[in-house]
């Protein structure tokens, strides 16, 4: 026995003592906990990096989407002018000053706050040049690659392919307000130094008195300064943190002219949701290390929050761009996108369309400045919203044009009591916060689907005509398409 003892002395004096059970599970337990926060800390990274790539892109899309719709403004605010049979008899058949400078000019400006006109005659000249309403009629030719006078020319292809024949020469197809891109020239321009926002489009006749001579016709330039007025406008409606736009292309979102030259860029503080995520990723990393569980818990706990947080925002910003940002009605890439689908399913649910026009509203902002006149538009937009309530969509696709998707009803005489409720309420005097009291009307055109048209454009198209009938009528009333003489409706499909 002693022998024994002996023995095993000697041999664990020789022999290392083995690696416990314990230490092992230590070990492992560290090795798991510091792999999995390991891991939690690499989705964390993946995560927020991608969130903030998708939020950076979604950002400038909103910002190109803005702009572009405030080009489409302008556009339509230029349409009035630039289709219509006495701007061609006085500019591009017997050019008139004092036409340009008392009617057309004038309107451009105080009726539609176009800052830079220019009238571009064929080959880049240079007919006319105002700003504001001081006009400049000395005539100069534009050089090869200047950019106004290559918006001017995109112009006159647009219109080159829109061209038709008419009696004593050439005029163009007519096309509704909401399809106008398809007819205008979109782009940046720089012009004695300043980067601008244009849109241009061919003068060309509209009822048919006169019509275009072989060749190409004049074309009206309408341009907006990239300034601080037009960034605190577009970040009116976008709520971006610092928006500025510099003359360097370092920016987010670069401006180019339309040979692809850089003239500046839009720059801002983006939103960055990826920051959101270690917030939730590194308490959930600690207690983790404590409590697996517990860890496990906690994140998908937090991560269903973020993903709220996430969709929240997106809804916001999608709400911010369908919203008119002065009136706070339906803008008017929302209310295309409704029209639209109340077009696919107009054999299910038939509906109607009001488009509507204020009377009176031009001597309001003459009298009482601009300031007034939106204050006018926020009120009549309230009442319009009112007086549909649950009865369809108002939208503002204009200056004081308006236009409403009724989904509840279409026939005629509910049509025209809600039309003559319409009419009352916007009668109505407004008294403006500066003490003045004021009073515009308004003018509708109503048009019935499928009588009126089965698409989005020609139920468009037939509510406008029976709008400017109304006017022409007496305004201060409601007018049917279905009442239209013989041939002024559109009956396309």
């Amino acid at each position: 026995m002693a022998k024994e003892m002996d023995g095993w002395h000697m041999q664990g004096a020789t022999v290392a003592p083995r690696f416990g059970l314990p230490a092992m599970v230590k070990l492992f337990s560290i090795v798991l906990i510091t792999l999995s926060a390991l891991s939690l800390l690499f989705i964390g990274y993946i995560a927020s990096r991608k969130a903030d790539d998708i939020a950076a892109k979604k950002q400038i899309v909103l910002l190109e989407n803005v702009l572009r719709d405030r080009q489409s403004l302008l556009a339509r605010d230029q349409l009035g002018l630039a289709r219509w049979d006495r701007s061609v008899k006085y500019i591009t058949l017997k050019f008139h000053a004092s036409y340009v400078i008392e009617e057309f000019v004038s309107s451009l400006w105080y009726d539609f706050g176009h800052e830079r006109s220019f009238l571009i005659g064929p080959d880049g000249r240079v007919l006319m040049s105002a700003w504001q309403d001081e006009v400049d009629l000395t005539a100069r030719d534009l050089k090869p690659g200047d950019d106004l006078r290559a918006i001017a020319e995109l112009a006159l292809t647009r219109h080159h392919a829109h061209r038709t024949t008419i009696d004593g020469g050439f005029g163009q197809r007519p096309v509704p307000a909401s399809q106008v891109h398809a007819i205008a020239a979109f782009g940046f321009a720089e012009v004695e130094g300043e980067v601008m926002l244009a849109t241009a489009m061919a003068i060309v006749p509209d009822d048919g008195e006169v019509a275009l001579p072989e060749g190409d016709p004049v074309i009206l330039v309408s341009a907006r300064p990239i300034d601080a007025d037009l960034v605190a406008d577009l970040n009116s409606q976008l709520e971006y943190e610092y928006l500025q736009f510099n003359r360097n292309g370092d920016g987010l979102l670069t401006v180019k002219s339309a040979d692809g030259q850089a003239l500046g860029s839009f720059d801002f503080t983006l939103f960055k949701p990826g920051a959101d995520i270690w917030t939730i990723v590194v308490p959930a990393v600690v207690l983790l290390c404590g409590l697996m569980f517990a860890a496990s818990f906690v994140l998908g706990r937090y991560i269903g929050r973020l993903s709220e947080r996430l969709e929240e925002s997106e809804w916001r910003n999608r709400e911010l761009a369908h919203r008119d940002a002065l009136s706070g009605l339906a803008n008017r890439l929302c209310f295309d996108k409704a029209l639209n689908e109340a077009a696919d399913r107009l054999a299910h649910a038939p509906f109607a369309v009001i488009a509507c026009d204020l009377d009176r509203f031009k001597a309001v902002n003459d009298l009482h400045g601009h300031g007034a006149g939106d204050e006018v538009i926020r009120v009549v937009a309230e009442r319009l919203r009112e007086a549909v309530g649950e009865n369809g969509l108002v939208g503002r696709v204009g200056g004081d044009e308006f236009v409403i998707l009724v989904h509840a009803f279409r026939d005629r005489a509910r049509l025209s009591m809600l039309a003559q409720s319409i009419i009352a309420s916007v009668s109505r005097s407004i008294t403006l916060s500066t003490g003045p009291e004021v009073d515009v009307g308004i003018s509708l055109g109503i048009a019935t689907a499928p009588e009126d048209g089965a698409s989005a454009r020609a139920i468009m198209s037939n509510a406008d005509r029976a709008l400017y009938a109304s006017k022409q009528g007496g305004r201060g009333r409601a007018f049917f398409a279905e009442d239209l003489p013989p041939g002024e409706a559109v009956h396309a499909a």
